[in-house]
């Protein structure tokens, strides 16, 4: 084995690193190659986890993670519980569910249910309050400044525009009001919920607004008859609404509030509350009305 290979080296080996790393990393990186010496680099491994600097990794060959030891304390003594977040929402949705800093709201819609026209028009509502970015993988810049003016947001709107795909927390910024559309995880649905808690971890006072497309309706037979049934959830499923404050489904053009942990008022609690809407002829809402469905209760 090498002579350099001690714990005191392995030690400021992994105090250099962050987050996972395989066994293999530190045998390319310390010239590691006889059985001898990755023999001797699993003890030292397995007395650090005894130590608590690093864990072992259940799923994989020699994967581990670096122990973090962070966590820093939250003075909810003197948190002020009037700190909400005063947006200004489509529908106004601001009269039935608030956000305070550090949260997320989704808005999931089926294919051309007004997803991307609702994420519009929470920014027109919202640009001259609040320092907005808009994180696009939706459209082009062409067809961005069509549905901009044709909704009433003008050249000089106060917006930064982004063209962003994926690892949306690497870019946002933590004290601003973001918006994303989309999120779109391809064939890897399961990993949604993932990216939005990695966002949710980015966050310090400010707040993410993130579209997400909802999957076709269900089709089942009641009693031989054929029911259509629409979707609440974006592709992902449940894990997608874990770190939502607000999440909002759009399909067969209905607005419905599918969860909210903070409502506006408290003797009405707006889960289920739905709205039916229409388009114009330049795609923008219309029609608006409480929509009273089965399963939503009437106010």
């Amino acid at each position: 084995m090498p002579k350099e290979l001690t714990q005191a080296v392995i030690e400021q080996w992994v105090g250099l690193t962050k987050g996972s790393f395989n066994v293999k990393d530190i045998w390319a990186e310390l010239n590691i190659q006889t059985p001898e010496g990755k023999g001797y680099l699993r003890k030292i491994l397995d007395r650090l986890e005894v130590k608590g600097v690093v864990k072992k990794e259940t799923k994989g060959f020699g994967n581990y993670r670096t122990v973090d030891t962070e966590a820093p304390p939250i003075d909810w003594r003197n948190a002020n519980t009037e700190n909400i977040v005063p947006l200004k929402w489509p529908f106004q949705i601001e009269n039935y569910a608030l956000m305070y800093p550090k949260n997320i709201a989704i808005v999931a819609g089926s294919k051309q249910e007004g997803k991307t026209t609702f994420l519009y028009e929470f920014i027109k509502l919202n640009m001259y309050t609040y320092e907005i970015d808009l994180y696009n993988s939706e459209t082009g810049p062409e067809q961005m400044k069509d549905r901009f003016l044709d909704i009433g947001i003008p050249l000089d709107a106060p917006i930064n525009a982004y063209e962003r795909y994926d690892n949306f927390a690497d870019v946002i910024k933590p004290d601003h009001v973001s918006v994303i559309d989309y999120l779109d995880m391809n064939s890897d649905f399961y990993l949604a919920g993932v990216e939005i808690d990695a966002i949710f971890r980015k966050l310090t006072t400010g707040v993410v607004i993130i579209g997400m497309q909802i999957p076709p309706p269900s089709t089942t037979f009641v009693k031989g008859v054929k029911k259509t049934i629409d979707r609440d959830y974006a592709y992902g499923g449940g894990t997608t609404a874990k770190r939502a404050f607000i999440y909002l489904s759009l399909s067969s053009h209905k607005l419905k509030i599918k969860h909210v942990k903070k409502p506006a008022q408290k003797n009405i609690h707006p889960e289920n509350m739905m709205w039916s809407y229409g388009f114009d002829e330049h795609g923008q809402f219309n029609n608006i009305q409480r929509y009273f469905g089965d399963s939503e209760p009437q106010f």
